[in-house]
């Protein structure tokens, strides 16, 4: 995907903010994109028409996101954009009638396998659109991923993610695979061997203080490893896409 030199400039000076961040720079960066447009998003829901469309397209939010959303958003907006998904889930709801479903139908069903005949009934109002967080999700963490990669081939840059606590492994794992050259490899690669060093250390510590030789020992860098360690193997919550399989 073409980036704009403003955008990938834009790009690198957020890049070098979240360096300083405890954590994962992409998913920081991420979790701000989607906070800014939900943000904007209740401000702007009741008035805009192509807002209130593509929520309708979309069914509004997925799970994680709607409820995201219902913790910071004002009650008359999220009242309208919802009442849009209902009117649409409602009308499709009246026109279904009973269809009669073969035993191989139900459980090739269970198993996820498709009909083989089309719903003639529709899919009860099933979205046509992604969830509109999520694509904010992908389209940043996409962008800052190739802003990354392509900056790791500065050494300015590359010293300054040294310093930081590098890519979780679902960021890693994508980075690793789209470097564009050696170095960018590289540097990934010793940073997170790095990273996970030192957290398989505090991990070995905080398993060894719960045994009870030791838990008279006071709390030291040990301290919330085991949170970091699902952080790091996982992403921060909600801001890591899932892995297709």
């Amino acid at each position: 995907m073409h980036q704009s030199r403003a955008t990938e400039t834009q790009g690198n000076h957020d890049l070098f903010e979240a360096f300083n961040d405890s954590g994962c720079p992409i998913c920081t960066l991420t979790l701000e994109a989607v906070s800014r447009y939900m943000t904007s998003t209740n401000y702007d829901s009741v008035s805009d028409p192509e807002i209130r469309k593509q929520f309708e397209t979309s069914h509004a939010f997925c799970n994680f996101h709607a409820h995201q959303w219902l913790k910071e958003a004002f009650i008359l907006g999220t009242a309208q954009i919802y009442r849009d998904v209902l009117l649409v889930t409602y009308a499709d709801l009246r026109r279904r009638s009973f269809q009669a479903v073969s035993p191989g139908q139900r459980i090739g069903s269970l198993f996820g396998r498709k009909k083989a005949e089309p719903d003639v009934n529709g899919s009860l109002g099933q979205p046509t659109a992604p969830c509109p967080a999520c694509a904010i999700l992908v389209e940043t963490e996409t962008r800052l991923l190739r802003t990354l990669l392509i900056g790791l081939g500065e050494v300015e840059f590359r010293d300054a993610y040294d310093g930081s606590d590098g890519l979780c492994v679902p960021h890693l794992r994508t980075g690793l695979a789209d470097s564009p050259h050696q170095k960018a490899f590289d540097s990934l690669k010793q940073r997170a061997i790095g990273a996970q060093e030192t957290l398989l250390t505090l991990l070995d510590e905080s398993i060894r203080k719960h045994d009870y030789r030791f838990r008279h020992e006071p709390a030291g860098e040990e301290s919330g490893s085991a949170a970091r360690a699902v952080s790091y193997v996982a992403g921060a919550s909600g801001a890591a896409k899932p892995v297709e399989r």
